[in-house]
């Protein structure tokens, strides 16, 4: 669910899976890989991750949020953001589904952190 959005970026939020807020931070040009982070977008992407990271914590109230940039399997640059202590030890691929009412809850929340 897409819940923000700039003239470079974008924060859509996960609605599946076992994290609620687990979101991606991606920017409207294709840009291949980290390595290839260039122009407007690498001269705003400390104050927009730490926008969407910040939003995402007071959201779920996660001690911190991690960042994760992984480019192998799609070769557009994107970052994973998790609510750290929102992650069970060792989050198993088959770990329980968060409801998806939970999910759209705290995708609202992140939508009204980061447009406050």
């Amino acid at each position: 669910m897409r819940v923000w959005q700039d003239e470079l970026w974008r924060l859509s939020v996960v609605q599946r899976g076992p994290i609620a807020g687990f979101a991606h931070l991606e920017p409207h040009r294709h840009i291949p890989f980290i390595t290839d982070l260039e122009g407007p977008e690498a001269a705003t992407l400390g104050a927009v991750l730490a926008r969407c990271t910040g939003a995402i914590k007071a959201a779920t109230g996660a001690d911190k949020v991690y960042v994760y940039v992984f480019g192998d399997r799609v070769p557009h640059l994107h970052f994973n953001l998790a609510p750290s202590d929102l992650l069970p030890p060792g989050v198993a691929l088959d770990a329980p589904d968060m409801s998806p009412e939970i999910h759209a809850r705290t995708a609202a929340e992140i939508r009204n952190r980061i447009a406050a």
